[in-house]
C-alpha cells in the first residue's frame, strides 16, 4: 500500500451524539465529509468504501426516526402486538379524528399510563434528532464556507 499525500489518521473523535443511532465512528465520518463535499468515488475510511458508510449511516438515521412513531415504540416496548397495531391504524384510517393512542385505549390493547410514557420515549428520541439535525446544519455551514474559499 502507497502512501498518499491525502492519507490522515484520526483519533477520538467525538461520537456521543450519535450512539443512539447505532453509527459507527467510520459512518459519523463518511457522512461528516460527505456533507462538507469532501468525498468522492475513492474515498476509504479504514480501508472501507466512504459512501457505503455513509449510506448506512443515512439508513441508521431513517431508521432511528421511524422508531419514533408511537406504533413503533408500543410495539418495540411489547406493549402492543403488531397486529394490534395493525387494526388500530386501520381504524385510525377509517376514522382521520381519531388518536393513535386513543384507539389502542379503547381496544384495551394498553393504558393510558402506557401510551404517556412511550410519548416521553418519543420526545427523547426526536430531541435526539434535533441534536442530529443541528449538527448537520453545521456541516452545511461550513460547506458553504469551504466553497466561497476553494
Amino acid at each position: 500500500m502507497q502512501m498518499q499525500d491525502n492519507y490522515i489518521t484520526i483519533f477520538n473523535i467525538n461520537v456521543e451524539l450519535f450512539k443512539s443511532l447505532g453509527a459507527s465512528p467510520e459512518e459519523i465520518l463518511a457522512h461528516a465529509l460527505n456533507e462538507a463535499g469532501l468525498l468522492n468515488a475513492e474515498t476509504t475510511i479504514n480501508e472501507m468504501e466512504a459512501t457505503k458508510l455513509c449510506n448506512t449511516f443515512i439508513s441508521k438515521k431513517g431508521n432511528y426516526k421511524q422508531s419514533t412513531q408511537l406504533g413503533n415504540l408500543l410495539v418495540k416496548s411489547r406493549i402492543v402486538t403488531l397486529q394490534q397495531l395493525k387494526d388500530a391504524l386501520m381504524e385510525q384510517k377509517a376514522n382521520p379524528a381519531l388518536k393513535l393512542g386513543d384507539i389502542l385505549i379503547e381496544m384495551k390493547a394498553c393504558t393510558g399510563f402506557d401510551i404517556e410514557r412511550c410519548i416521553r420515549s418519543q420526545s427523547e428520541i426526536r430531541k435526539n434528532l434535533e441534536e442530529i439535525d443541528s449538527y448537520q446544519d453545521k456541516i452545511s455551514g461550513l460547506r458553504k464556507k469551504l466553497g466561497g474559499h476553494a
